[in-house]
């Protein structure tokens, strides 16, 4: 049966929904002890997991059971948190039947679904830094990729996924969406923006991307579509230019060490030390290469430079543009993968997900949102070809008619990937470097 679900799972195209997009298959073809779902939702905003265990509880169990039976694991946790009253009376009813899962409740504060962050909580043990779970014989897999997983099973390609509309919107919505359907097209959806003048991220708030192509699509780990006035304080600490963060550092960085005192990687034992970072970019100083090196260790949950900092720096954009330049040169940089206990102070330095949200500015664009389980129609999607973890080369032609479900790209390289699909029926209209587009 293991067999089976990781051929399935990868023939699916399923990767990691939460926002990692990881391939699923390579996960469920490891062996593990214990199997995590991760349903910690940390992001301000972001309700897609919520909206799949209202509506799609049952295969988020069965696609549990599925990686288990894949992984081999003895102890199978839900990792949820405490206030989350209803969905989790929901699990529990459906765990009873399994007699085999059990929940972990977490407490909500950010990032509290740092996989790292997430395996201590919830299992006490360290994941060695610039180290992955399955090194402590852990997987951890998120509720939508679990989703996904079950349908996989029935022979269902990852061709749509729940994606939550928030912010300046008129009708904030969680929607089902193909993927590779027009950002525009989905905002359009929720009655269009309320602002004039606006910014659009692809994904949370914290973590997503910035869009300016409104014709950008929908990925299979996009979690969200927000949309926020230009003057949101969050929108103007994200996107302020490398070149000015690093004139900033250099004119105003006062060590505080704020930004390292509150780095959940930091807390959890590993040696990175974003004030350090900072001055060393700033001055150069000695010690440079290590600290250089150090930026493979971040997990860019912006706590640093959008709450923390009193100065208004951004450790995290540089630590964004060291890894891009790393990328660029083909470096690897190496540091220690020892494992570290974590400090002692750890539990009382979380950062709770209500002051985080009132200090940005998004706290009235908390309300809950209807959830609408009917696919949003499209009359085009493009398919991306460039992907997080590599890139795919189209395998169909122009003019070519392809089904929902039908493959149109494979992963292109050695390392792992994912197959994508269509979403809609129709024609192949062009080729680009980074999309297939299929108009319908």
């Amino acid at each position: 049966m293991s067999n089976q679900v990781v051929r399935a799972v990868e023939k699916a195209g399923v990767v990691g929904a939460g926002g990692g997009g990881f391939p699923a298959h390579v996960k469920a073809a490891a062996r593990a002890e214990t199997l995590i779902a991760n349903y910690a939702e940390c992001e301000p905003l972001v309700a897609s997991d919520s909206a799949i265990i209202a509506t799609e509880p049952e295969l988020v169990i069965r696609g549990l059971s599925h990686m288990q039976e894949a992984t081999g694991a003895e102890n199978v946790i839900i990792a949820t948190k405490a206030k989350r009253k209803g969905q989790n009376e929901i699990l529990e009813r459906l765990m009873k039947k399994q007699g085999r899962f059990s929940l972990h409740f977490l407490d909500d504060v950010y990032p509290a679904g740092d996989e790292h962050v997430l395996v201590e909580e919830v299992t006490g043990r360290a994941v060695p830094q610039a180290g992955i779970p399955i090194q402590i014989s852990v997987v951890v897999s998120n509720v939508s990729t679990l989703w996904r997983v079950a349908l996989a099973l029935e022979g269902k390609a990852y061709t749509e996924r729940f994606v939550t509309v928030a912010g300046e919107v008129k009708r904030p919505s969680t929607l089902m969406v193909a993927v590779g359907t027009p950002i525009s097209r989905v905002i359009e959806a929720c009655g269009g923006p309320t602002s004039a003048s606006h910014a659009i991220i692809r994904g949370g708030p914290m973590m997503g991307e910035f869009i300016v192509d409104e014709r950008a699509p929908v990925k299979k780990c996009t979690t969200a579509i927000i949309v926020l006035p230009k003057d949101n304080v969050l929108v103007q600490k994200r996107t302020i230019g490398i070149s000015v963060a690093v004139r900033k550092a250099m004119a105003s960085c006062m060590q505080c060490m704020d930004c390292t005192f509150l780095c959940p990687r930091y807390l959890l034992g590993h040696q990175l030390f974003p004030h350090r970072t900072m001055r060393s970019v700033a001055f150069w100083v000695k010690g440079l290469p290590h600290e250089m090196a150090s930026a493979t260790l971040c997990c860019e949950c912006g706590l640093c430079g959008i709450f923390v900092c009193p100065m208004d720096l951004s450790p995290v954009a540089v630590y964004q543009k060291i890894k891009s330049e790393f990328g660029r040169m083909d470096l690897r940089p190496r540091v220690s993968a020892d494992a570290v206990p974590p400090r002692p102070e750890r539990h009382g330095r979380h950062i709770p997900l209500d002051r985080l949200v009132n200090r940005l500015g998004l706290a009235k664009y908390e309300a809950g949102l209807p959830v609408k389980r009917e696919l949003l129609e499209t009359g085009q999607v493009r398919i991306p070809l460039v992907e997080k973890w590599g890139r795919l080369r189209p395998i169909v032609r122009v003019g070519e008619t392809v089904r929902v479900g039908s493959m149109v790209a494979e992963p292109l390289g050695p390392g792992p990937g994912a197959p994508s699909h269509s979403g809609i029926e129709g024609k192949v209209t062009s080729l680009a470097d980074d999309y297939v587009c299929i108009e319908g």
